[in-house]
């Protein structure tokens, strides 16, 4: 089991920011490049917009298999984009699975409007390293930069 934390310690863990000094240190110790993070935060957002910008609504796009459909599309059209400019990802992997499951949530099976700004504001502060993050934030940037990494190639 893991250690437990007072209610002040969780708080501070999702809420308070690191410092500069502790943020980059942060980067260094856990081998962080920023061009990867470059890369990986556009990768995202190209996904993001395609979802977003294709998606014919829910009088279309109106049960769980064409909404596995349509991210589908949407994704490999985004492995293809990149393979356009010799940035080759994996088709399959964990990161696929990582962000249907993610966009299911909070994009297919939403009932609320469906705000791109919302969800790219949400990757922005993960992935633009200028910005200080919490240590929650760190933790989840990353596990999706490793998820992308790990399903990054050198060559096809």
């Amino acid at each position: 089991m893991g250690e437990e934390h007072t209610p002040k310690e969780f708080y501070k863990y999702v809420n308070d920011p690191v410092s500069r000094d502790q943020l980059n240190l942060w980067i260094k110790a856990n081998n962080i490049s920023i061009e990867k993070t470059e890369l990986f935060f556009d990768y995202v957002d190209a996904l993001h917009y395609i979802v977003h910008n294709t998606y014919l609504g829910e009088d279309i796009i109106n049960n769980d298999r064409i909404k596995k459909e349509h991210f589908d599309w949407c994704w490999n059209k985004v492995v293809k984009d990149f393979e356009l400019e010799n940035i080759y990802f994996n088709l399959d992997g964990t990161h696929k699975d990582y962000f249907w499951n993610y966009l299911f949530e909070s994009f297919y099976a939403s009932s609320k409007k469906r705000d791109l700004a919302h969800v790219s504001s949400f990757f922005i502060l993960l992935f633009k390293l200028y910005i200080l993050k919490s240590q929650s934030e760190l933790d989840m940037f990353y596990d999706i930069y490793n998820i992308l990494n790990d399903n990054l190639t050198v060559n096809k």
